[in-house]
Formats: C-alpha cells, sequence, structure tokens
C-alpha cells in the first residue's frame, strides 16, 4: 500500500470521478479534511499508468510496465482504451479491440506468423491490413499511430 495524503488523493481523484458519478454521497468524500488516506497501489492514477489522453489522442509511453507485452509479446489488448496494438519490428499498428463480428472485446489473441488476431468467442480471424475482411465481418478498425522517442501516440477517428 501506497500512502499519499487525503487532500492529493482528492486533488487528482474527484474531478474525474465527478464527472461519472452524480449524488450527495461522492460530495461528502470530497471535503476539505487533511488526513492521510491509504492508496492500493493497484488503484492507478493517470500519470502512473504509463498513458496520457487527450480527447482522441492517446500517448504511450513504451517503456513503462504496464505495455511490457508489446515489447516482449509483440502485441497487447490496450482494454483502458479499447486498443489492441501490435509491434511488427520497428513498426506499430493500432486497431479498435471491439470485434466487428459481435463487438467482443476481452478475447483477443495475434498469430505473430499470419499477422491476423483471433476473437475466441466464435474463432473469427481478422488481417492487421485494415482493409481485408475477416472470416465474419468486416476489417478491423484501424487508428493514426506514430512514434517519437520512446511515446507511441494513437489517434482515433
Amino acid at each position: 500500500m501506497k500512502k499519499i495524503k487525503r487532500r492529493e488523493f482528492i486533488n487528482k481523484a474527484c474531478p474525474k470521478i465527478a464527472m461519472a458519478l452524480i449524488g450527495f454521497s461522492f460530495l461528502e468524500a470530497c471535503s476539505k479534511d487533511s488526513d492521510d488516506l491509504m492508496l492500493d497501489e493497484s488503484i492507478k492514477l493517470e500519470e502512473n499508468a504509463g498513458y496520457t489522453v487527450n480527447g482522441k489522442i492517446i500517448e504511450i509511453d513504451l517503456l513503462h510496465p504496464t505495455f511490457s507485452n508489446i515489447n516482449s509479446e509483440g502485441w497487447m489488448n490496450f482494454t483502458a482504451q479499447k486498443i489492441l496494438l501490435v509491434k511488427t519490428g520497428s513498426s506499430y499498428s493500432a486497431f479498435n479491440n471491439s470485434c466487428p463480428h459481435q463487438g467482443v472485446r476481452s478475447k483477443w489473441t495475434y498469430n505473430s506468423s499470419e499477422r491476423t488476431f483471433l476473437c475466441g468467442q466464435h474463432n473469427n480471424s481478422y488481417p492487421t491490413d485494415c482493409e481485408s475482411q475477416g472470416t465474419n465481418g468486416g476489417p478491423l478498425q484501424c487508428y493514426t499511430i506514430s512514434k517519437l522517442g520512446n511515446t507511441l501516440t494513437v489517434t482515433k477517428p
């Protein structure tokens, strides 16, 4: 457990939570008391998650441990932002992680030799060329990618 001051946690978390929640119980939690709060380290505040979001633009720190699968396995399902990421050699690709068949987001595997994603829901495969149809449904939706140093920028349409 990482110990942070309650006021610091409130200043970072409350504005984001306020947009998602409505109710008086939440307002009471954002009081001006300055006592300390224990925060489980598995709860990632945005600056510690290895990425930032600004509208439709996601900037990813490729050296952050959250993204270690990209380098070790060549791909990852970045579920927090609903993106499939692939590294082929020194280039990267990004796709919407919604299966074109039925919208499943969490059952993907990647076949690097065939450069296809396989949705485990119904075993449909989808090429990563952004044009070819999958075995059931259209192509995966591609996102624009750019890389500068160790920062990967994904731009959603």
